[in-house]
């Protein structure tokens, strides 16, 4: 198959929920294999984003996470924190159950650490949760259960550990300070049969051709955190359900991966520039974590506008599926919300500006705010 730019750009909005929405947010996080939440209100409000009815209001979203617990918050892809469908966490436990985090690979380089002594922390503190239900790490120093200081890391630590053994994840913040929660406290009805580590790898590749595809054996390993090894080898294992497309890319034609059974969407022709959507997409949005070369989404001389100092990540409006300026959003007064755009060559389209201001109403009433104003910036980017 020959793809041209914009049947692949249409291709990746539809899937991810940027088109059709989906029918609520657990539906998209399952599409999307999970969406990242080291800042939990950006991957709320991700999938708010994709959603039909924009899923209610921030709090919604939030009590399907902690109360009805419909959605969970492990750490998986690229050990970063993120916001998974509850039925999918044997899935995405699975898959990284055999790659050690990074504190019991530190532990084993350190000369004043036994790792035996390592792991027997790391079982007492899974006794301790499965007996609290639920810990902070307040709470697990001052249990006495000897562990260095740093296996008591807000980054992780030994509550990383106990998730990638599928004992732990994230339950509600108490007083400033993160708690977690014992798989069987948390969820004591979910069945918890694990699927195989090869089927649960190969079911997480397949979601993200499907979501994210046409891609390359290079932007799975990237979006996994993976090795590229372990890339190939997913790609190999799925055989024929792949084939190979020549792709249009803002950087020349390439040849990428996509689901055999893609085909037939793969080969649609898109709309007119003026029937796509114009979508407000928050920080660290999926659409910008899920490939190495981003020039199809965001124009090559913008990235220094979008992925900014320490790691950060703008939100971006998205004009005929590229991105055409970032926005920010900030509470001021009593009960509001304002938010700023900046146009990476202003002034923006008039269609695009009214689209933003629409958006910009419901984004507030998302957050259960009032919107103050919208404004249009003609200088420099956002400071981080």
């Amino acid at each position: 198959m020959r793809l041209s730019e914009v049947q692949i750009r249409w291709f990746r909005l539809r899937r991810s929920g940027l088109v059709e929405p989906f029918a609520s947010p657990e539906i998209a996080a399952q599409a999307l294999a999970g969406v990242q939440a080291q800042i939990l209100t950006a991957s709320m409000l991700a999938l708010w984003n994709r959603t039909a009815a924009g899923a209610g209001t921030e709090q919604e979203v939030a009590a399907r996470l902690f109360e009805t617990r419909t959605l969970v918050r492990l750490w998986g892809q690229r050990h970063t924190l993120h916001l998974y469908d509850m039925a999918d966490w044997p899935v995405v436990n699975a898959a990284h159950a055999n790659r050690r985090t990074w504190w019991e690979r530190d532990a084993e380089k350190d000369p004043l650490v036994e790792i035996a002594a390592f792991r027997r922390g790391v079982a007492s503190a899974a006794a301790l949760l499965r007996e609290r239900g639920t810990l902070s790490r307040k709470e697990l120093r001052a249990s006495g259960i000897p562990l260095p200081e740093r296996l008591l890391s807000p980054w992780g630590g030994v509550f990383a550990e106990l998730v990638r053994r599928g004992e732990a994840c994230h339950a509600r913040w108490d007083g400033g300070e993160a708690r977690y929660a014992h798989r069987e406290h948390w969820m004591p009805v979910m069945p918890w049969s694990l699927p195989t580590a090869r089927d649960a790898n190969l079911e997480l590749a397949r979601r993200f051709f499907r979501c994210y595809g046409p891609a390359s054996v290079g932007d799975l390993a990237y979006w996994r955190g993976a090795a590229i090894g372990d890339a190939r080898h997913w790609a190999a294992e799925l055989g024929a359900e792949l084939i190979e497309v020549e792709a249009e890319t803002p950087s020349g034609s390439r040849k990428l991966l996509a689901l055999a059974g893609d085909q037939a969407a793969l080969s649609e022709m898109p709309p007119e520039r003026e029937a796509w959507p114009v979508r407000m997409l928050g920080r660290f949005d999926p659409l910008l974590l899920a490939h190495r070369v981003k020039d199809w989404v965001v124009p090559a001389d913008a990235y220094d506008r979008v992925w900014r100092p320490a790691g950060h990540i703008e939100g971006i409006v998205l004009e005929s599926g590229r991105a055409v300026a970032t926005w920010r959003y900030e509470r001021i007064g009593a009960g509001q919300l304002s938010i700023r755009v900046f146009p990476f060559r202003p002034p923006l389209p008039l269609r695009v500006s009214k689209e933003v201001r629409q958006q910009a109403k419901r984004v507030a009433q998302f957050f259960g705010l009032r919107l103050a104003g919208v404004r249009f910036e003609r200088s420099a980017a956002a400071r981080p």
